[in-house]
């Protein structure tokens, strides 16, 4: 059987390496049209922040290790140009030649991943308006970075890439503009409580914020490089843009399989497109059922590209282990706002169609640990539920000081995997200790809220 694989990114260098080493033999042929593997775009404002100045860090493989240590046949600069399903068969052409040749396929392995989204915006083709997501990106990023001429840098988009550069060039020493459509920054992972005390801290270190804003153009001086940023309610000075507006999945190869609006390929517990057995889709360019709704959800993460990627290939391996869905579980690290989130907010779980509420009007606070022992720190936590039968829908976790316990977060995305219910939650088996968390701890009181039970100080 030959396996045919598209893109070796997260998703892909998780498939080659799981395959290979649970059944050497496989057959294998891979094609990617960027130069390198596996690149770790999270990294990128880690790197423009000046945490370390090795990228290699970034990359958890490479095509000489693909090649060598696991024996796949990687043609990297190769793109798959055209997928006919019916004769299944591939055309791919050579980006260094030009030339173009067809290869077939038993199995395909898409992992296309995404790209970046760029509205048309007027002024668009002036330079040192850049992207971030690949490699070659981040370099010019940092290279931009680091030229003292460049002072004034702007931010378009405040999801967690956008926020997360908006910190780095602020560590750098730039004059930092975040410009969002939204009135809140990372609107669809937490509650106001939670980003208005991100967005103080941002304005409390000199950031400007234009929320609520629309891009109009950009503007140039001397009709070269980009010197300004004009929204429908302000001008912005700009030696530097970064564009952070979202991504779209790069399906449109594979143009007759079944997808989401976005271009996201439907697949089943094993990575399967519906509309093809033969063609598996992973990472960024399949859409997953969602745990809590059951139904088909994009939650492009690279712990769910790797996921997937390690599913497709146990199941074409002969060890068939579904993938039990996602919950879309993550974390922000940011101006000192350690945060994470799994699942619905209450306002999202209501548009999904639940009878949702939330513990509490606002986050529950509690300390992390007993008092006596001299050092303890507070955390936050918001709880949303479905009303009838108690089952978990979503959390949101915060803490500002020293100790960060957003790890809790694994055990309520389990959670909600499970579909369990607050008392259930409630009752389960933990430790207590006084140097870590209290009998009473500070994600079991709010359950009991919930319940009712509400303790006397």
């Amino acid at each position: 059987m030959k396996i045919l694989v598209v893109g070796a990114n997260h998703a892909g260098t998780s498939f080659l390496r799981t395959l290979k080493t649970v059944n050497p033999k496989a057959e294998v042929v891979a094609y990617d049209r960027n130069t390198n593997t596996s690149f770790l775009g999270c990294g990128i404002a880690i790197w423009v922040g000046g945490a370390f100045n090795d990228p290699s860090a970034l990359f958890y493989s490479s095509p000489e290790i693909l090649r060598n240590e696991y024996g796949v046949d990687l043609k990297t600069d190769h793109e798959v140009i055209k997928i006919d399903r019916a004769s299944k068969t591939v055309v791919v052409r050579d980006n260094q030649s030009g030339k173009e040749f067809t290869d077939s396929y038993d199995k395909l392995v898409f992992a296309g991943g995404t790209w970046p989204i760029e509205p048309p915006f007027k002024g668009r083709e002036y330079k040192n308006i850049l992207l971030s997501k690949l490699y070659q990106h981040a370099e010019e990023i940092v290279e931009k970075t680091n030229d003292k001429k460049v002072k004034n840098v702007v931010v378009v988009g405040a999801g967690y890439i956008g926020v997360e550069l908006v910190e780095a060039f602020h560590q750098k020493g730039k004059n930092v503009t975040l410009i969002d459509l939204q009135e809140r920054v990372t609107p669809n992972y937490f509650d106001e409580e939670f980003t208005h005390e991100m967005e103080q801290r941002m304005v409390k270190s000199g950031v400007k914020l234009a929320l609520g804003q629309k891009v109009v153009e950009f503007t140039s001086k001397d009709g070269v490089n980009v010197s300004g940023v004009t929204t429908d309610k302000e001008q912005f000075k700009a030696d530097l843009v970064i564009l952070c507006i979202g991504f779209k999945p790069r399906t449109d190869v594979l143009s007759d399989v079944e997808k989401l609006p976005n271009g996201a390929i439907k697949v089943d517990e094993f990575q399967r497109s519906i509309s093809d057995k033969d063609i598996y889709a992973i990472g960024d360019s399949c859409a997953l059922k969602n745990c809590v709704t059951n139904d088909y959800s994009h939650v492009a993460l690279a712990t769910n590209a790797v996921k997937s990627g390690l599913v497709a290939a146990l199941d074409l391996a002969g060890l068939h282990v579904p993938f039990p869905g996602v919950a879309g579980t993550n974390a922000i690290n940011v101006f000192d706002c350690h945060y994470a989130s799994t699942g619905f907010t209450k306002q999202s779980a209501i548009a999904a169609g639940f009878n949702a509420d939330n513990i509490g009007e606002e986050y529950w606070m509690d300390n992390d640990r007993c008092e006596f022992v001299g050092h303890y720190s507070k955390v936050a936590m918001k709880i949303t539920y479905e009303k009838d039968s108690l089952r978990l829908l979503g959390v949101q976790i915060g803490s500002w000081e020293k100790d960060i316990h957003v790890e809790v977060v694994y055990m309520f995305a389990l959670a909600i995997q499970r579909r369990m219910t607050l008392p259930e939650i409630a009752l389960t088996d933990v430790f207590f200790l006084p140097h870590f968390n209290k009998p009473f701890n500070f994600f079991l009181m709010p359950m009991l809220n919930a319940l009712g039970i509400k303790y006397k100080k």
